[in-house]
């Protein structure tokens, strides 16, 4: 069948970046087929993504479950699969290769395991901050990990850091949240945590460019909880 795109077509809908690391990613796809007009495949990533691509009036129509994907990009899994349907797959082992990154993912376990809790989510923080592929796929996670309740659960907290890097808005509930529930606990060290999220909290609103309203809160709890001496003296450890 005569393929209805071409590279520059590729090119142009996921961008010069995006279109190199689909050529990068071109020996991870796997399992490609057709049904009329229609192509699909598997392309191994971080996790196994499932592609879609499609002839329609205006052009080429696309799928992947991929965080990009989800959001509507045009991403570099749909640009390996068009690729691999242009030229044909390389010529490489899939097995082999699946086998020799379940290796690796085993060998990465077991050097992650001896990181303490406070490594690890320096390392994933410092990687998120690089790769926008990661920071979407992690944010894209917190949603589904919100919890009723009057507190935040550990891992809704933590994947909140890294959506403040793409989203503040979005981790600022979370944060006052949290904050609001450690000084209700009455007692040293839930203050210091509350003090401790409060600059979490007042760097979300920067990145903002509302600090004002960062201010005001914090002028809130002061004046709401002025009784709370040590609550007030860990705001006063923090330049708060």
């Amino acid at each position: 069948m005569t393929a209805f795109f071409s590279k520059k077509d590729l090119e142009r809908l996921a961008g010069p970046r995006a279109y190199q690391r689909g050529v990068a990613s071109v020996p991870a796809v796997d399992a490609l087929g057709t049904s009329g007009a229609e192509i699909t495949a598997t392309v191994y990533g971080s996790e196994p993504w499932q592609v879609r691509l499609d002839r329609r009036p205006a052009g080429l129509d696309f799928s992947c479950d991929c965080p990009r994907g989800m959001a509507g990009d045009f991403c570099r899994h749909c640009v390996a699969v068009g690729l691999v349907y242009l030229d044909g797959p390389v010529s490489k082992n899939r097995s082999a290769e699946v086998a020799a990154a379940q290796r690796e993912i085993a060998g990465l376990r077991r050097l992650l395991g001896i990181l303490d809790r406070e490594d690890l989510i320096t390392l994933l923080l410092d990687c998120a901050h690089d790769d926008h592929d990661l920071r979407r796929h992690l944010a894209a996670r917190v949603d589904a990990l919100v919890q009723p309740g009057s507190d935040v659960n550990d891992t809704e907290l933590r994947l909140a850091d890294v959506r403040a890097l793409t989203d503040p808005a979005s981790a600022i509930p979370v944060y006052k949240k949290h904050i609001e529930a450690r000084i209700a606990a009455r007692n040293r060290r839930d203050y210091a945590e509350a003090a401790r999220y409060l600059q979490h909290l007042k760097a979300a609103y920067q990145r903002l460019h509302r600090k004002s309203e960062a201010v005001a809160y914090i002028e809130g709890l002061r004046a709401a909880n002025a009784r709370k001496l040590n609550l007030l003296e860990e705001l006063a450890k923090r330049g708060l």
